[in-house]
């Protein structure tokens, strides 16, 4: 992934539309609660106000997502030809996982350079 293709306003957008449309979400106060760790409203909050998660909420969606895709990789079908949807949604769960680390590790570097120049 490139960096020009990162919208770290977009992350909770994007993903939630990766779990609904590999249907691993029913709505989007599942995917708050499920997925997020947080309360039903949050994920609609967060979108309605254009916040950025933060880190535990991104450490939150990583943990779960990661979690979901050893599950795929679990099933016997996995990577079998036949099984379109498993393999489309284990990608994208798999591009997702990529997009989070990087975003954790710009927070982190944020953080670090904010802790050394003391602002």
């Amino acid at each position: 992934m490139k960096v020009s293709e990162i919208n770290p306003s977009s992350i909770l957008q994007d993903a939630f539309h990766v779990y609904r449309r590999n249907n691993l979400t029913k709505s989007q106060q599942s995917f708050s609660r499920c997925v997020l760790g947080m309360r039903p409203s949050y994920y609609s909050c967060m979108i309605t106000r254009h916040r950025q998660p933060s880190r535990r909420v991104l450490e939150s969606l990583l943990s779960v997502t990661k979690t979901l895709m050893s599950t795929f990789l679990g099933n016997p079908h996995f990577r079998q030809p036949y099984a379109h949807n498993l393999n489309q949604a284990f990608d994208e769960l798999e591009q997702l996982v990529e997009r989070v680390r990087l975003e954790l590790t710009f927070a982190e570097a944020m953080d670090q350079l904010e802790a050394e120049t003391g602002l």
